[in-house]
């Protein structure tokens, strides 16, 4: 077969071009028709409207009235002369055309894909919370598939090592049916999303530019800004399969514009470091990481089922339940982590004591304790909760176990398939020494596990742990601001947001909700030249609003000198910036007398006339905009949750599931500040989601901010 010339490739790109504007234009002339120019038009749950539009053309593209210039002027772009700058501009036309073709599916329904098998427009919380793994490099890259594998088995196995190094999938096309037949899970949970077909691509480049939007601080119509910080992050590559028609075609102009490279199983003639022909299946995904730069850091895991950040969400549910321990199952569970001398551990050894899976009855119940001990030169008691949090992280990368909770309060389900497969207790020995010492090698040389499922034996062990846990208690309860001389730095997000940087102190854990003095403090023994480091604090400033000289400086490095200052305690003059993976957004209420807090899963209204997703593109980007701040959950009730502004009383709304998640934790620590009724005393989306109406429950509650002064005075 001879190959498409990169002549015929431009030509075809072109016409692609021609043919979504031509299905954008009938599109919008039919919604025009029956809807009038007014009527709104928006993706759900994201602040950035029609996000290509919003990135790549700048123009609002709120109403119906308001796509029309759009799609006039997409029509200039096109030139027939089949060269590669007229194929990009072909390629951004397709793009903005299905951005408005797909938009307008969403007027009359916030799902329109449900019970197709396709989920369309990926919402900005999804992006979000994929944020810190981004950034950490968990997943160091995300790979768009589109069309039809001529092999579908090698499709499966392109999936599968694609999740087993990370890389988050964007599928499209006849690609989501042929992973449906062979049963591989789709959808959230998994990484991997089936966003549609024709021109529901798109929603793959969205995804890449609201990125970009959210965390790098582009602005809208920043076309030099956009196209600078996709070529470097997140790393898109596509691996297109099967015959190109004109839309797609289309379309693989416009992910090269967006900074993807593309490699495709057609013989075409080919872009050096942009479209490359890779004939067999199984090379195609070595040779798109090589194309990206994408360096992947997992070490493999030698067990008998697949392994990877992708089975992260993955749920066993009890119909698939091979064998489960501690939660629902009531049996004895608990995990513990413990440094011990050097002559006490034997690297690499796993020793199961008690009757392994394959021992087991299916659909039983089982006691487990997990025992882990280390040995390093550089390891201290300091770490063992921050190694032994990563239990939890680390089974859940195997597909088919399922680990949630941690210490004595554990839920561990392995799945029917992956037990059929062959995993069993003693692999979370293989996973537990490859990973700890693959992220710990620095502080750690030594790891050895011991698996107990003897229910008598598990008992026996248990006081130690319980012992352990108090004395752990009692140190993290001894540490506060003022108990130590230096916080640290966070710059894990700078890959992504080069102008923000975390200050992580004993009392307020990063925003993110993933990292904690103490995980700060054992990275920066892990790598001294890594994202976490230490800051003196030096001379005290400002004691209310927590400002120290030594603070300062290193904000003022960390962001390339466009932050001065930083205040710890207020969240009204110059309060820490935000990157874009806060779990939650605290926001001043429009009369300055309380405070909201919204996470990002909550898809609603809140008092002050915003969404989360609005809020959120407000607050991120590393910018400082007073009466705003994104945090982790656990600071909301840290005694030095925003103390200069009223502190956690001034509390005022949030949603019910929020609440209801941290209600033991909100109580707590209401009862220390004398106030045992205040948790029934913040509204929740219930009671309203209207400032008039936040201000009447206020009152009918006798709310404590009432007798507060004002923020703004």
């Amino acid at each position: 077969m001879n190959a498409i010339s990169n002549h015929d490739l431009f030509a075809l790109a072109i016409q692609g071009g021609h043919v979504a504007l031509g299905l954008a234009d009938a599109a919008l002339k039919e919604a025009l028709s029956k809807y009038g120019a007014d009527r709104p038009v928006e993706y759900p749950e994201t602040c950035y409207e029609l996000p290509a539009v919003y990135a790549w053309d700048g123009r609002e593209a709120k109403t119906l009235g308001q796509l029309a210039p759009i799609l006039d002027s997409c029509r200039s772009k096109l030139a027939d002369e089949p060269t590669v700058q007229n194929a990009l501009a072909a390629g951004e036309v397709t793009m903005l055309a299905a951005e408005v073709i797909e938009a307008l599916k969403y007027i009359d329904d916030q799902r329109p894909y449900e019970g197709s098998g396709y989920m369309g427009f990926v919402p900005d919380k999804v992006i979000r919370e994929l944020g810190f793994a981004f950034v950490d490099d968990t997943i160091p890259g995300a790979a768009v598939l589109v069309g039809k594998c001529p092999d579908p088995d090698a499709l499966v196995r392109i999936v599968r090592d694609l999740q087993s190094k990370g890389i988050l999938i964007i599928a499209s096309g006849e690609v989501i049916g042929q992973l449906a037949s062979r049963n591989v899970q789709m959808g959230e949970r998994s990484r991997l999303y089936p966003v549609g077909e024709g021109t529901q691509i798109v929603h793959a480049l969205n995804f890449a530019i609201r990125a970009a939007l959210s965390f790098g601080g582009v602005q809208r119509g920043d076309r030099d800004g956009i196209a600078s910080y996709l070529a470097k992050r997140p790393k898109v590559f596509v691996l297109e399969f099967g015959p190109l028609d004109a839309v797609t075609a289309g379309a693989a102009f416009a992910a090269v514009l967006n900074g993807a490279c593309i490699v495709t199983d057609q013989a075409v003639e080919g872009i050096p470091e942009k479209v490359v022909q890779v004939a067999e299946p199984d090379k195609m995904v070595q040779a798109a990481l090589e194309l990206r730069g994408i360096k992947v850091k997992l070490a493999p895991v030698d067990i008998p089922v697949a392994y990877g950040p992708a089975f992260e969400g993955e749920v066993v549910r009890r119909p698939d339940t091979y064998i489960e321990a501690g939660g629902a199952a009531k049996t004895l569970a608990f995990e513990l982590l413990r440094v011990r001398p050097e002559d006490e551990v034997e690297d690499g050894r796993i020793e199961v004591i008690g009757p392994d899976v394959d021992s087991m009855p299916e659909g039983g119940k089982t006691a487990i304790a997990i025992l882990v001990d280390v040995y390093g030169k550089r390891m201290s008691e300091d770490f063992e909760g921050v190694l032994e949090r990563r239990i939890h992280l680390f089974v859940n990368y195997a597909e088919g176990a399922w680990h949630t909770g941690q210490r004595n309060i554990l839920w561990i389900r392995l799945s029917r398939p992956a037990v059929a497969a062959g995993l069993r207790f003693k692999h979370f020995g293989d996973i537990l020494i490859t990973k700890l010492k693959e992220e710990f090698g620095n502080i750690v040389s030594r790891v050895q596990v011991t698996i107990v499922t003897d229910e008598e034996e598990a008992r026996k062990r248990l006081p130690e742990a319980l012992d352990v846990y108090a004395q752990r208690d009692a140190r993290v309860a001894g540490l506060t601001d003022e108990s130590v001389d230096r916080f640290f730095t966070c710059k894990l997000c700078s890959s992504f947001a080069p102008d923000h940087v975390c200050v992580v102190t004993p009392e307020r854990l990063g925003l993110c909700g993933a990292v904690n003095w103490l995980d700060a403090k054992a990275a920066e023994e892990i790598d001294p030249n890594g994202p976490n480091q230490g800051v003196v604090k030096g001379e005290c400033l400002d004691e209310t609003k927590g400002q120290w000289r030594g603070v300062n400086e290193a904000v003022f490095e960390s962001t390339h000198h466009k932050i001065e200052r930083f205040n710890a305690y207020t969240m009204m003059e110059d309060p820490m910036t935000s990157c874009g993976c806060f779990e939650v957004i605290v926001a001043m209420t429009a009369d300055a007398q309380a405070v909201i807090a919204v996470n990002r899963e909550y898809p609603g209204m809140t008092p002050i006339g915003m969404k989360f997703s609005s809020l959120a593109g407000s607050v991120g980007g590393g910018r400082q905009t007073p009466g705003f701040i994104g945090v982790g959950r656990k600071y909301i009730t840290s005694r030095k949750f925003i103390p200069a502004d009223g502190g956690f009383l001034r509390i005022a709304w949030m949603p019910r599931e929020l609440k209801e998640a941290m209600r033991d934790a909100l109580q707590k620590r209401a009862e220390e500040l004398g106030e045992p009724g205040f948790v029934d005393k913040i509204a929740d989306e219930t009671v309203t989601t209207d400032a008039e109406g936040l201000v009447e429950w206020m009152v009918k509650v006798d709310h404590p901010a009432l007798k507060m002064p004002p923020l703004l005075s």
